[in-house]
C-alpha cells in the first residue's frame, strides 16, 4: 500500500514540475487526433459526397448512364459495390476500390468505363444481393451467383433481354 502512495506522490511531483511539458504533449496529441480524424473522414460532408452516384459518375460515366435506366436507380452505387456488413470493412474497401479507380482514371491507364468486377467484387455484389433480397433468395439455390441468371442487371446490359444462348451468337 505504501508503494502505491509513493508512486502517486512521485507522479504528482512529476506533473507539477513538468506541467508545461505535459500541457504541450496533451495539445500535440489532440492536434494529432484531430488531424487523423480529418484524414480518415475528410472535410465535413466528404463521406456523404463520395458515396453519391454523382461522385461515382465522375469516372464511371457509362455505368452511370446505364444505372439511371436500371431497376436499381434508387440505390447508391455503394449499396451494391461495397461491403455493407460492418463499418470498418465498408470504409476499408471504399478506400481500396476508390483509390484504385482514382489511380486508373488520372494515370490514363483506364477511363473508368472499362472496369470489370474482381473476384472480391463479385463476392461483395452477391452478399449485397442477398442482403437486400433476403426474402426472395431464401427460396432458391444460393450456391449460384445472382448475376448468373440476372445478367441483364450488368451496367452494360441493362436494356438487354437476351438469353445466354442468344448472347453467344
Amino acid at each position: 500500500m505504501t508503494d502505491l502512495k509513493e508512486l502517486r506522490a512521485k507522479a504528482r511531483n512529476f506533473a507539477v514540475e513538468h506541467r508545461t511539458l505535459l500541457l504541450k504533449a496533451g495539445a500535440a496529441c489532440a492536434v494529432c487526433a484531430l488531424g487523423g480524424a480529418f484524414l480518415l473522414f475528410g472535410p465535413p460532408r466528404m463521406i456523404e459526397l463520395t458515396e453519391s452516384p454523382q461522385f461515382c459518375a465522375l469516372c464511371h460515366s457509362n455505368q452511370n448512364g446505364d444505372w439511371l435506366h436500371s431497376a436499381h436507380r434508387r440505390e447508391k452505387c455503394i449499396d451494391c459495390h461495397l461491403p455493407n456488413d460492418n463499418f470498418a470493412d465498408h470504409y476499408m474497401w471504399k478506400s481500396i476500390d476508390g483509390g484504385k479507380d482514382v489511380f486508373f482514371h488520372f494515370s490514363g491507364l483506364g477511363d473508368g468505363n472499362d472496369t470489370q468486377l474482381t473476384p472480391h467484387g463479385k463476392k461483395v455484389l452477391q452478399a449485397n444481393c442477398i442482403r437486400c433480397h433476403v426474402d426472395l433468395v431464401s427460396h432458391i439455390n444460393n450456391k449460384r451467383s445472382c448475376i448468373d441468371c440476372h445478367r441483364t442487371l450488368s451496367h452494360r446490359r441493362t436494356a438487354l433481354t437476351l438469353t445466354k444462348e442468344e448472347m453467344k451468337k
